[in-house]
């Protein structure tokens, strides 16, 4: 394998636990009160898909929702590097020295990964990095894998992809790459599309595929 693309939230950091937490005091500020299955579709989806569902649990506009949602993140500030899933230093690192390609793909926008990154100490691992915001179609449509492979240059072959979410295994999959899907017990994903499926970052240094 020449080449590796991460998915950011759920694989990188374990910020999807940590949105659905924030999503229920969102919700119970305003007098609504969400259980956390009512969430798991928003795993892996788009901020206006995001939008759209407060929008509709309010009776707000979009516009309105989405400056909601902004002023409450902007005083609920997460600490990126508190969540960073375990291992990731020392893949990254490995990755590197076996010149392994790595990119970033996400739906999340590019202010937003920058963020994360520099937070995690890791922007300078990656060689490409793209936002779903750049894309008419988010997860599960494959265009943003089919962009990042273009980018990168080599057969898709030799491309893995690590997902954590039913939408981006599937995006994945359309895209004709293989994947590995990262479980996480809390987030009730249906992984069983993914090629492999692993529990821990560590165990990608461990897997004979390279």
């Amino acid at each position: 394998m020449k080449a590796i693309i991460f998915d950011m939230d759920g694989v990188l950091i374990n910020s999807e636990v940590k949105y659905q937490e924030l999503f229920m005091q969102f919700f119970k500020d305003r007098g609504v009160f969400i259980e956390k299955e009512e969430l798991l579709f928003l795993i892996g989806c788009s901020r206006k898909t995001e939008d759209e569902f407060i929008a509709s649990r309010l009776d707000i506009s979009v516009e309105r929702a989405q400056d909601l949602k902004k002023t409450f993140f902007e005083n609920h500030k997460v600490d990126y590097l508190k969540i960073r899933m375990p291992y990731v230093l020392e893949l990254l690192a490995y990755l590197k020295n076996n010149e392994i390609t790595m990119a970033l793909a996400s739906s999340s926008p590019m202010d937003n990964i920058e963020d994360v990154l520099k937070q995690c100490e890791i922007e300078t691992y990656f060689k490409y990095i793209v936002s779903g915001e750049n894309f008419k179609r988010t997860k599960p449509d494959p265009e943003i894998y089919e962009y990042t492979c273009k980018q990168i240059g080599v057969s898709k072959d030799e491309i893995w992809v690590v997902e954590d979410s039913e939408y981006g295994i599937e995006a994945a999959k359309n895209a004709g790459l293989k994947v590995m899907g990262l479980y996480n017990s809390k987030l009730y994903q249906d992984l069983t599309d993914a090629n492999l499926i692993i529990s821990s970052l560590k165990q990608i240094m461990e897997e004979d595929i390279w």
